[in-house]
């Protein structure tokens, strides 16, 4: 066999495109793979559901399935291998989730606790998938969202941390990559250079923006390489080759791999040149098993059609080491060494060959639970030492990634404090003394806890047994499910052999799927500890067991306030309050010496210094009066005496709108049902909506106060739905009075806000709006839907346009208003043919003038006048349109019309 070996100027990587008479076709299939449920872009802090993981029947569990896996071989009768790219960092880390031990590597630990066993069976691939997540309010409408960084220079301390976090968590440094959205950009390719060398992201020709939040899959691989042969991305355009140290390759989404797209692929092997082909999906999609079956068909297709092409399913690593042609699979080897600098501590690191990362990658992780990447200087070939010393008393652990050039990784970890112990319900540590106890399965730590009903009379007794190697403090703490249900209170105590640890009792509020703070104290080893849960109810009641966590990673003081707090919906010149809570993680208490607001608006209720406890929160009240709509932007300062966080800082965010109400299915004063409604199961605009059967019988009606008067637009929302009624009517009153009505097609625009009507009242009226099924004739499987009605203040009273420049009347006219005969509002509608002075007026039946509705200049167009006759007798009213067209007073248009006032 001839070859012709086109050298590539770069000695780290001095590599082969191989022109041979066969080429081989190394085919890399994978998964960008995260957690779609719970993932909502629209929220700062998410609850993320690892079902996708946990239960068996979902894709995780099925695509590990020999019977599946198996069946699916390559040219050599090797099964498919799959690359998991994992995501991690970001929105997982800000997860409220209890239910893992870091959330921030939520998607990692599923995968390998329920899924382990499978990805070594197949010889699986897990590495790294990071999305560029950024909460930011890039229109600056006061509206946040998770959107995509404008660079990567806003995320690159949350990519690094990340890092960290993976690395000393889930013991996994990435060797291929894959970019979120097909993001990049040349900071962050150069950032890749200095750390891993794979990567599978060109997504030749795509190009795409977004101008509309939230922001995501904005990229630019227009002028990358169209071929499947890897390629060493520019370090100033990363999609063309250049000098960059790491690798990309062309990837595709897995559906469109048929039999054409890989004939094709086989076709060039034919003519000699090896094909690298990336091929992903994600694992949620329904349809993930299908395309990897898929890709298993048209590979054999093409494989007949070339028969001496062969073809390897190989994961990114492998078939990135096969085209390189490298022997070496052997990982480096890593020493460490300790130095002492009084209470500091620093590190040596040894490396027993060349590397492909200009130095080994060294992630530190302290008692407080931050998680960091320490630079290293080189100090010799193959040695480097950390920039900097570290108090060695708060160190819980540290870890060590190196990568040679061929791509073989290794890590090295060392610990200093004893890891988290957790006693599970499934544990051998946890017993169950007394109650009828059941399993409630794919909820909870472990996708299970442990379920008891206790009667009055009855109790119910679990016990955690555990035993620390390291003498030391630490704290305890107690998961405990939402799904118990309290009449009275639990009673907790512990014991560490035969000392006596504490006795609490906690009521309800306290369990909301969070952990439940026990005590610090110091344990012994070789002295069990024992928690024990008791429940001797009042009344019917619930008692839920799940997990103890007993930690070393103790905190004398330990202040902290949140990031940001989204205030949500003001109110022009009204004030409302904002809730900032300040947590004190430490054990000993702390105390907040002052507090105030950037801008200087903001009043804090209350006096200062304020005590925090040990394990416990403070909330602070800030009072805000926003003088005039738009975003609302503030910051809170809080000074406390942590000398780690002396002061705290927290965003404040919002939106200032004009006037309005809300009424929502969950307000029991604003919202009345009529006949049989139910709960559905599409959550709605505060997490719950309602159904209801086409019936006469039933509707709904929302009922509301507006204080301010002027003309209002109603709107509504229901869930996301096609299965609603498509003719609901919405009737509105106004003060008991029947007076306009509309009927809509619930399906459309479901999910977001629908303009009804628009109305004009006068301040202080009562309004209700009742909605009701009027399809005719009724469509089997339909619902009428009932959510939540928004009354947003528009203006003051007066004419409203209501058409756009390409639908202009022709003449110009007064039509009659409606309703007619009114109480106490109409709506009076006229239209214009050109630019025109208008007045319209009302008088009474003796020709006196009561007032002026419209007195302007307005364009050509279709307009509608708002009138309120509140405080008027019953009787007829007149009113009067006078248009006198701008440069042509010729033409004046002057026209009276009745209308009957009925009270």
């Amino acid at each position: 066999m001839i070859r012709l070996r086109l050298s590539l100027l770069l000695p780290l990587f001095l590599l082969p495109v191989t022109i041979a008479a066969q080429g081989t076709v190394l085919l890399v299939i994978g998964s960008d793979t995260g957690i779609w449920e719970g993932l909502d872009v629209t929220k700062y802090h998410c609850t993320i559901s690892p079902t996708l993981y946990t239960d068996a029947t979902r894709n995780a569990a099925r695509v590990m399935d020999p019977a599946f896996r198996g069946a699916m071989t390559d040219y050599f009768g090797t099964p498919m291998k799959l690359t998991w790219w994992m995501m991690a960092g970001n929105m997982f880390r800000l997860s409220t989730n209890t239910d893992v031990p870091t959330p921030s590597t939520m998607p990692i630990y599923l995968m390998k606790r329920y899924e382990g066993e499978g990805l070594r069976r197949w010889g699986d691939e897990l590495t790294f998938h990071y999305h560029t997540w950024y909460w930011s309010d890039e229109n600056g409408d006061g509206i946040w969202y998770w959107n995509q960084a404008p660079s990567f220079p806003f995320v690159a301390a949350d990519f690094d941390q990340t890092l960290a976090e993976m690395l000393i968590e889930e013991d996994l440094f990435p060797v291929s990559f894959r970019s979120g959205w097909h993001a990049m950009d040349n900071p962050w390719q150069r950032r890749l250079n200095e750390i891993l060398p794979f990567s599978m992201h060109n997504d030749y020709p795509a190009v795409r923006s977004d101008p509309t939040e939230p922001v995501d899959n904005v990229y630019d691989w227009s002028r990358s390489p169209s071929s499947y042969i890897p390629f060493h991305p520019s370090t100033t355009d990363y999609r063309v080759p250049g000098d960059g140290s790491g690798w990309n390759l062309r990837s595709r989404y897995m559906s469109v791999a048929d039999s054409s797209f890989m004939a094709g692929i086989f076709a060039a092997a034919e003519k000699g040149v090896d094909q690298v082909v990336c091929l992903w999906a994600h694992l949620p999609e329904t349809d993930f098993l299908d395309n990897l079956q898929k890709v298993n068909r048209s590979a054999h297709a093409a494989s007949k059609k070339s028969p001496t092409v062969p073809y390897r399913y190989c994961t990114a690593v492998e078939a990135m080491q096969r085209w390189r042609r490298t022997s070496d699979t052997t990982k480096p080897t890593i020493s460490l060494s300790e130095y002492r600098e009084g209470d500091a501590a620093g590190w040596t690191v040894e490396v027993n060959e060349p590397i492909f990362q200009p130095s080994p990658i060294f992630a530190v992780k302290d008692r407080y639970e931050e998680h960091r990447l320490i630079p290293l200087t080189q100090i010799a070939p193959g040695k480097w030492r950390t920039s900097q010393t570290l108090l060695r008393a708060d160190l819980a652990g540290i870890a060590v990634a190196a990568i040679d050039t061929s791509g073989n990784l290794a890590t090295l970890h060392q610990r200093f404090l004893q890891e988290d112990i957790f006693i599970d319900n499934g544990d051998p540590g946890y017993q169950e003394s007394s109650g009828k106890w059941s399993t409630v399965t794919l909820k909870g730590w472990g996708a299970s806890f442990r379920s008891a009903p206790v009667t009055a009379t009855d109790s119910a007794k679990v016990r955690w047994n555990a035993t620390v190697t390291t003498a030391g403090k630490y704290s305890i703490f107690l998961r405990m499910p939402a799904a118990s249900v309290l009449s009275g209170k639990i009673h907790i105590t512990g014991v560490n052999g035969s000392t006596f640890i504490d006795s609490l009792f906690v009521g309800s509020p306290a369990l909301a799927d969070r952990w439940l703070y026990l005590q610090t104290t110091d344990l012994d080893p070789g002295f069990p500890v024992t928690i024990e849960m008791t429940s001797r109810a009042s009344g019917a009641q619930t008692l839920t067991a799940d997990v103890l966590r007993i930690t070393p990673l103790v905190r004398e003081k330990w202040v902290s306030g949140p990031e940001q707090v989204d205030a949500g919906d003001f109110i022009v010149r009204e004030e409302k309050t904002i809730q900032v809570t300040i947590q004190n993680s430490g054990y000993a208490p702390a105390r907040l010496l002052s507090a105030s607001t950037a801008s200087g608006k903001g009043a804090i209720a209350g006096a200062f210094a304020r005590p925090v406890p040990g394990m416990s929160s403070l909330e602070l009240q800030i009072l805000q009066t926003p003088e005039q709509a738009g975003a609302f932007l503030d910051t809170l300062i809080v000074t406390t005496d942590d000398p780690r966080h002396p002061v705290l800082r927290t965003r404040l965010t919002g939106r200032v709108r004009e006037y309005f109400v809300t009424a929502d299915n969950g307000d029991s004063a604003a919202y009345r049902e009529y006949g049989t409604w139910a709960y559905s199961t599409a959550s709605g605009f505060n997490g719950s909506s309602r159904y209801a059967f086409p019936q006469e019988a039933n509707f709904a009606r929302y009922n509301v106060h507006l204080k301010k008067g002027g003309l209002y637009q109603i709107s509504g929302i229901v869930p996301t739905t096609v299965n609603a009624t498509d003719r609901a009517k919405y009737l509105l009153r106004v003060s008991g009075i029947p007076r306009d009505s509309v009927f809509i097609n619930q399906n459309q625009g479901s999910g977001g806000w629908v303009e009804l009507m628009k109305t004009d009242v006068s301040a202080h009226t009562d309004v209700s709006v009742t909605v009701s099924d009027a399809m005719s004739p009724v469509i089997s499987g339909r619902v009428l839907r009932a959510d939540a009605l928004e009354f947003q203040w528009i203006s003051e009273s007066g004419a409203t346009a209501v058409t756009d420049d390409h639908s202009l009347p022709q003449t110009t006219a007064l039509l009659q208003n409606y309703p007619n005969p009114f109480n106490p509002g109409t709506a009076i509608s006229y239209q214009l043919s050109a630019v025109s002075v208008v007045k319209l007026r009302v008088f009474d039946v003796l020709g006196r003038e009561l007032g002026t509705i419209v007195n302007e200049l307005q364009k050509p167009g279709s307009y509608i006048a708002r009138w309120d006759a509140s405080g008027l007798p019953s009787g007829v009213y007149y009113y009067q349109l006078e248009a006198l067209p701008q440069g042509d007073a010729s033409e004046r248009f002057v026209d009276v019309k009745k209308m009957l006032l009925l009270r």
